[in-house]
């Protein structure tokens, strides 16, 4: 029988994101005492964009419980769907053909972040307003979090599930922290589809498409976001578009500074789209407030002290990848399933902390290391019209790891 720490078990979890709420979910669907610190508060949070979960979906459904899962079909995008139509497509933007189209696993939903999230924060502890800001060991096998508000919670356990700049991170590794950047930026939109101007592009796909114009090296995404019945019956439709780009140039490649400068560059890139291709992007309205822009960075996993087994990493604090692959969540979530089945050995008695968290990222860490590396290559790669082949990793299958 493992030893026990002297203080009753009770897991801290930084940050109320998808992995975080799947890691919630997993300990009280197991009764395992836990709370979840949340830096934003509801009315200040992001939306953010949709996400696709693929080979993850048996590990989440096993672990936040039969009646959470039965839900999640409550979070599609596009419930005008009678199933989960459609390909991988990637087109040729110059001419709108599809240069490859691969059919999607059996088993995919394309699923609204904030309608995940309220899915899974049902019944769910979480204090908000709770921006983690450091963290210590302290006596008895415990470590304590301190809040910027000038609070602390002690536990036996600290999960950093707090995000590419995670704070927990930063604790763990206070000299290698940081995200490595990449030479890609780019700027997202959600911008409206009337139900006259969503019909070709739905056409070509009804979920989500991506594509490059050989000649620019202009790249497109394209996903539904939401979709809205209309009065007449018919739909509209919410739509994330992204154009981006290898930075060649840091002045003529930069972002712009404004939302309205941000979606003319976006309109200059996509000038020599094809149709509906070209429409996608010159139809976002130029007055519209809202433009996301980034310059990609990652995080491939690193070793780190975990301290004893008292703090350890989970999803993008941990391994943080760009979204070319659309891999991020699917490993967030498996990394949270396989943590709390090691936390439901601790919580038993079978096995000591110590050795449950060793476990967990001996796995986690070659895992996600290799993700993040085919991620990165697949972000350079979708630039390139020449080095892409149906073996590349912006375009070859998404396959389970063995432990999903």
């Amino acid at each position: 029988m493992a030893s026990h720490p002297s203080r009753p078990m009770h897991v801290l979890i930084a940050g109320g994101g998808i992995v975080g709420l799947t890691i919630a979910q997993g300990c009280r669907e197991n009764g395992i005492p836990y709370t979840v610190f949340e830096r934003d508060v509801e009315d200040g949070r992001s939306q953010g964009w949709a996400l696709t979960l693929h080979w993850c979906l048996n590990a989440l459904k096993r672990t936040v419980g039969p009646k959470t899962a039965a839900r999640l079909l409550d979070a599609v995008v596009d419930k005008s769907l009678k199933n989960d139509a459609g390909n991988f497509l990637f087109l040729n933007c110059e001419t709108g053909e599809a240069r490859y189209k691969v059919p999607p696993s059996k088993t995919r939903l394309r699923l609204h972040r904030q309608k995940l999230r309220n899915v899974l924060a049902d019944g769910i502890n979480i204090e908000e307003g709770k921006k983690l800001v450091s963290a210590e060991e302290i006596d008895g096998g415990g470590v304590r979090a301190h809040f910027q508000d000038g609070t602390f919670a002690d536990g036996t356990i600290l999960i950093g599930a707090d995000g590419n700049n995670s704070n927990v991170r930063k604790h763990l590794l206070p000299a290698d922290h940081a995200l490595s950047p990449l030479p890609v930026s780019l700027i997202g939109v959600v911008r409206h589809f009337s139900p006259e101007q969503a019909a070709p592009v739905r056409a070509l796909d009804p979920l989500l498409f991506q594509g490059l114009h050989p000649k620019t090296g202009n790249f497109l995404w394209y996903s539904i976001q939401d979709c809205f019945e209309e009065p007449d019956g018919r739909y509209s439709f919410d739509a994330l578009v992204i154009i981006s780009w290898i930075v060649k140039d840091p002045l003529l490649d930069a972002i712009p500074e404004t939302d309205k400068g941000r979606i003319a560059m976006m309109k200059q890139r996509a000038s020599s789209y094809a149709e509906p291709l070209r429409s996608i992007v010159m139809d976002i309205p130029d007055d519209l407030g809202l433009t996301t822009p980034l310059k990609l960075a990652d995080f491939p996993c690193q070793e780190w002290d975990n301290r004893d087994g008292r703090v350890t990493l989970a999803g993008d604090s941990a391994h943080a990848m760009t979204m070319y692959r659309g891999e991020g969540a699917n490993h967030g979530i498996l990394d949270a399933a396989l943590l709390v089945d090691q936390l439901k050995k601790v919580h038993r008695g079978e096995i000591d902390q110590k050795t449950a968290i060793d476990l967990y990222e001996a796995e986690m860490r070659p895992r996600t290391f290799a993700a993040v590396m085919k991620s990165r290559e697949a972000a350079l790669v979708a630039h390139d019209w020449d080095a892409i082949t149906e073996d590349s990793p912006v375009v070859g299958a998404r396959l389970p790891p063995a432990t999903a």
